[in-house]
């Protein structure tokens, strides 16, 4: 036993373990990361559907409504997305790991800005252009996050095959941003299409990541 116990190298035993680790899926490593991706992607097909549904209805609706509607579906997805956080076991991110509040700030911070650059030129589009352009900016954004989020997954050591959910996801969704305005139909309900479309992938993503 003791012949055992002195043979086995600390450093190697170190490095099978970090190799076994790195191996794991996302909801093996980190535990309850899945639903807060569940709950996050259902909250973006939810509000895709909104605007959809506020752009139908803008010559019905009073500016009071509009207020109140997006002022109940921010407070409920707000309070949703911080109850589902606050159940989340604590893990300390890898070392060298980029910061998640970082990186979706600076997405945050991208769309305002792209919002911005189109000045004086996207007021001299017609309405529904000028609105599919904005529409367009905001979902290839979201796009571009899901593409960022797999890169970045790598210095979480999290597996390839979860983080190709998150490739799969950005491709598609910037397809979809691009055909959004060269598409007949979808320049009417695309945003509404988008929102059911990226449900359906919340769902179809959670349950690979929990069962594969």
């Amino acid at each position: 036993m003791s012949d055992a116990s002195e043979s086995v190298d600390p450093e190697e035993l170190q490095r099978q373990l970090s190799d076994i680790k790195g191996a794991m899926g996302l909801a093996e490593r980190y535990p309850g990361r899945a639903r807060l991706w569940l709950v996050a992607g259902l909250i973006i097909g939810v509000a895709a559907l909104l605007v959809q549904a506020t752009f139908f209805l803008y010559e019905t609706l009073g500016a009071a409504a509009y207020v109140a509607i997006w002022g109940a579906f921010s407070v409920v997805a707000v309070a949703t997305l911080w109850l589902v956080s606050a159940r989340l076991p604590s893990s300390e991110a890898p070392e060298g790991a980029p910061s998640w509040r970082v990186i979706y700030g600076s997405l945050g911070a991208f769309v305002v800005a792209a919002t911005g650059v189109t000045g004086d030129a996207a007021g001299q589009i017609p309405g529904l252009d000028r609105a599919l352009l904005y529409f367009g900016l905001v979902i290839a954004t979201v796009g571009l996050g899901l593409l960022v989020t797999g890169a970045v997954l790598v210095t979480y050591r999290v597996r390839r095959r979860d983080r190709l959910v998150f490739y799969a996801g950005g491709a598609w969704v910037l397809l979809f941003a691009s055909a959004l305005p060269n598409v007949e139909i979808l320049r009417y309900v695309g945003v509404g299409v988008f929102g059911i479309l990226f449900s359906v992938y919340a769902i179809a993503a959670y349950v690979y990541l929990t069962r594969a």
